[in-house]
């Protein structure tokens, strides 16, 4: 074999194994697009909380007169702002976020807020804090789901669970239904997609069906966040 014939095999073999790499989605280290997707990585509860914890906060919102009125939930999403349910601000005078290291941020107010939905957009000064994610699409049936919030003045809790349902009809209103455990307290707080993305607002629970909560979804928190404020 001469020289010449052994340079065009072996540029033969190098343009076979690149079309294979090229195939795979993969050149010299590198990742196109398509492999982006698979590519995430799935979150266990635990590597949820320790990541996730310190954007979620125990929500107060007081009275006129300056007493206590509701007590709930919520989120750090950045650019100034932070999400929890409808029903935990509404009618409410002031609201103060407390976090987990012991801050208590006052002068929280209302920027948007959709009481069928059940979704209020907060404004908040809390420079410095991690924001979270909020999901590019619904979650769909089966996928797993994590809520946190305060059923506890002092103690935030993670439950696991799936879609039941990305968007069931209640009373008129399209509802995220999860199986991830809700308490009272929790209203607000967010609930988790496999990836450690918001996919939804933590709502309430069925009177009538064990184990299935009710969440405001990702479209529905986009949905009011395009709102114009003061709304």
């Amino acid at each position: 074999m001469n020289r010449m014939t052994r340079r065009i095999r072996l540029a033969k073999w190098t343009m076979a194994i690149m079309a294979v790499l090229l195939a795979a989605g993969v050149l010299l280290g590198g990742r196109w697009e398509a492999m982006d997707a698979s590519a995430e990585t799935e979150m266990t509860a635990a590597q949820l909380y320790e990541s996730r914890a310190a954007s979620v906060f125990y929500l107060k919102t007081y009275k006129q007169d300056g007493t206590l009125k509701t007590v709930g939930s919520g989120f750090l999403i950045g650019g100034g702002q932070a999400l929890t349910a409808a029903h935990v601000v509404k009618d409410g005078a002031a609201f103060e976020a407390v976090f987990d290291d012991g801050t208590t941020i006052r002068g929280l107010s209302v920027a948007r807020s959709d009481e069928e939905l059940d979704v209020a957009v907060l404004n908040v000064s809390a420079a410095g804090r991690k924001a979270l994610e909020l999901a590019a699409d619904d979650a769909g049936y089966g996928q797993r789901t994590y809520a946190m919030g305060y059923p506890l003045k002092e103690t935030k809790i993670v439950t696991e669970g799936i879609v039941n349902a990305p968007a069931a009809k209640v009373n008129g209103v399209a509802r995220l239904l999860t199986s991830a455990q809700i308490a009272s307290g929790m209203s607000g707080g967010p609930l988790f997609d496999r990836y450690g993305r918001v996919a939804g607002i933590i709502s309430g629970s069925f009177r009538t069906m064990d184990n299935i909560h009710l969440c405001a979804s990702a479209s529905q928190i986009r949905q009011v966040l395009s709102m114009e404020a003061g709304k």
